[in-house]
């Protein structure tokens, strides 16, 4: 049996033994910027994301793939919408599939966007700001802060904009491009590229 909890959670019971899970906000997303390093073979990033959110080396497969389903879940999941079927956890995307953030591109902003709304310095939070906490302050960044406003940049409908200030919406939305969307090899929604890697990892 293996459980987490539905909030703050930071234990598994596997086996009948309590496991720590390390859910700091900072391991979650070193979690998400693991996934996406090709320079790693699938069983590396298995033992990695172990290590990562166990602290110990991984052992057993099952336990292994029964506890990054739950944490996949868990982790991924928003405090509306979770219907729907784009509830990736990485980065917002859009109707068209174009991603709207991602953690890791725009790292600078939404540290400049805690500091300015709540006083928080992020690196100073390492190791301590829960996952859960992070994803509640991150949902609650105002309208004013860097990051919402590249957001904003981003998704701003241009149609009905012409001559100049569509040149300068134009020009700002290609430097705030994140590099995914300049790609047309976009990969797969990362937790299910994982979910197979896990599958054909504990064969």
């Amino acid at each position: 049996m293996l459980s987490l909890s539905e909030s703050l959670g930071n234990e598994f019971e596997y086996a009948d033994k309590i496991y720590h899970i390390d859910l700091a906000f900072d391991t979650v997303l070193r979690f998400y910027e693991m996934l996406d390093d090709d320079r790693l073979e699938d069983a590396e990033k298995v033992a990695t994301a172990f290590e990562m959110f166990f602290n110990q080396p991984v052992k057993d497969a099952d336990f292994a793939v029964k506890a990054f389903e739950q944490i996949s879940k868990y982790i991924s999941m928003k405090p509306y919408g979770n219907d729907e079927e784009d509830g990736d956890s990485n980065q917002a995307v859009a109707r068209d599939s174009r991603q709207l953030y991602s953690f890791q591109q725009d790292a600078e902003a939404i540290f400049a966007s805690f500091y300015d709304q709540y006083g928080m310095n992020l690196i100073q939070e390492q190791g301590k700001l829960h996952w859960d906490e992070f994803k509640a302050l991150f949902q609650g960044l105002g309208p004013q802060t860097y990051f919402q406003r590249i957001i904003d940049i981003r998704t701003k409908d241009t149609k009905d904009l012409e001559g100049e200030q569509l040149s300068k919406v134009i020009q700002a939305q290609q430097f705030y491009e994140l590099d995914v969307n300049k790609s047309q090899a976009a990969k797969e929604k990362q937790f299910a590229n994982f979910g197979e890697i896990l599958k054909n990892w504990a064969q």
